[in-house]
């Protein structure tokens, strides 16, 4: 390979970790990909290792002793520790944010101001250090809102939409038992919800694909507000103009970080809610591809990505790239979650090796039966030339695995079948 780069460290954990290793071993010059700290399931396509994500100089140490050649932190928790600072400090490729450059996009308090003051249209929220002061908020506030503690790094976090009062006072009330600060209470947008992907050496960023989302755990979008639950990729509606839109408010971004010393090396998400008429408003930024979408965007990416990384890391990437391969197909995800702890997975002998699974919350038993974790289990992609193939081929799928407690959207995609 032209980078020599031969072994690799993801850094991280769940479906993202391991639908990004089973993409970059694809690559014939790859030797040995290693997640740490795993997902507890063996693979064909990486070796766990039993390392903290925020576990810097363990993780240094185990990068020098196995001759790590590229290192890629997809964790929020490896990102808030300023893993890329530590390690570009100590001489290593690395593909990823600093911690100062990714703070838009794990702090959400900080996003959000950080869109607000991009001018880009945004909906109406409040921040808060108190619950108190954001309970006086709702008392002008239009219902529904969406109130959220600073950060969200779980599909199942502090997160909830409230439409009435009462409901809101409840949960902040939780919130204030558990003495959260920065609670970020925005108003509710009604539309359909996206994330844009874009790739970035910190100065120019080039179009990845789009995302669109199902954001609640139950069909009709009822139930629980999460991070994602399930995808479409490309996003059947999000257009040209809409893409363009979005571009500008990440080159706004860049320079901004760019002037402050932090520029923004690796994958860009921008999160939004489309109405109607091209319509949108901008809702937060994310720091890598997400547990539900992970899979289905990298099935679509026919470049090399390990090429792709490394020309962001030296500084070529504005020269050699000015779109990013993709294919014609449509893939489709859904993330299933568990009801319940220490329930048999029936069904994964036929789905165990299955490319189309990336395991985030499945544990091997003493008997060598795997058994479920509370919340999300594992993600299931499929990918197809029509959207409409691409989901009977996710639903025949989950249909061959059951456990008790078993939950997942079943109307993914549905509202698009022709």
């Amino acid at each position: 390979m032209e980078e020599n780069i031969k072994n690799i460290l993801i850094v991280g954990k769940g479906a993202v970790a391991s639908a990004l290793a089973k993409k970059l071993k694809q690559n014939s010059g790859i030797e040995k990909i290693f997640v740490a700290p795993g997902n507890g399931v063996e693979s064909d396509s990486y070796f766990n290792i039993d390392l903290r994500e925020e576990d810097l100089t363990g993780l240094l140490k185990f990068v020098l002793e196995h001759e790590i050649d590229l290192t890629v932190p997809v964790s929020e928790r490896a990102l808030k520790s300023d893993i890329v600072s530590f390690f570009l400090s100590n001489g290593q490729n690395i593909f990823g944010p600093s911690k100062q450059a990714c703070n838009i996009a794990i702090n959400k308090a900080s996003g959000k101001k950080f869109i607000y003051r991009l001018r880009a249209q945004t909906s109406r929220f409040g921040i808060f250090d108190k619950a108190q002061a954001a309970e006086e908020y709702l008392s002008n506030a239009t219902f529904p809102v969406t109130i959220r503690t600073y950060e969200c790094s779980s599909i199942l976090d502090d997160m909830l939409v409230c439409p009435t009062m009462s409901i809101a006072k409840e949960f902040l009330s939780n919130l204030t038992l558990k003495n959260e600060t920065d609670i970020l209470v925005d108003e509710y947008t009604f539309g359909q919800s996206f994330t844009l992907y874009f790739i970035t050496d910190g100065y120019s960023a080039v179009e990845l694909t789009s995302v669109a989302n199902y954001k609640f755990t139950q069909d009709g979008n009822s139930g629980i507000l999460t991070n994602g639950i399930g995808a479409i990729v490309p996003s059947p509606f999000v257009s040209q103009n809409v893409m363009e839109r979005v571009r500008n408010i990440v080159v706004s971004t860049l320079n901004i970080l760019e002037r402050k010393g932090s520029p923004y090396v690796g994958i860009l998400g921008v999160e939004g809610i489309y109405t109607y008429d091209d319509k949108f408003y901008i809702s937060e930024f994310k720091p890598f591809l997400q547990e539900h979408d992970a899979a289905a965007v990298l099935k679509l990416v026919d470049d090399d990505l390990i090429r792709i990384f490394k020309a962001c890391i030296d500084g070529y990437f504005a020269d050699e790239y000015e779109m990013i391969k993709m294919n014609d197909y449509t893939s489709v995800s859904a993330t299933v979650l568990s009801c319940k702890e220490n329930k048999v997975v029936k069904g994964l002998e036929m789905a165990e090796n299955f490319e189309d699974i990336d395991f985030s919350g499945i544990l091997k038993s003493e008997e060598g039966e795997y058994v479920t974790s509370k919340g999300e289990v594992f993600t299931i992609s499929r990918m197809a030339s029509t959207l409409s193939r691409a989901r009977d081929y996710l639903y025949e799928d989950l249909g061959q695995i059951q456990f008790d407690g078993i939950k997942y959207r079943k109307d993914i995609a549905s509202e698009y079948r022709y």
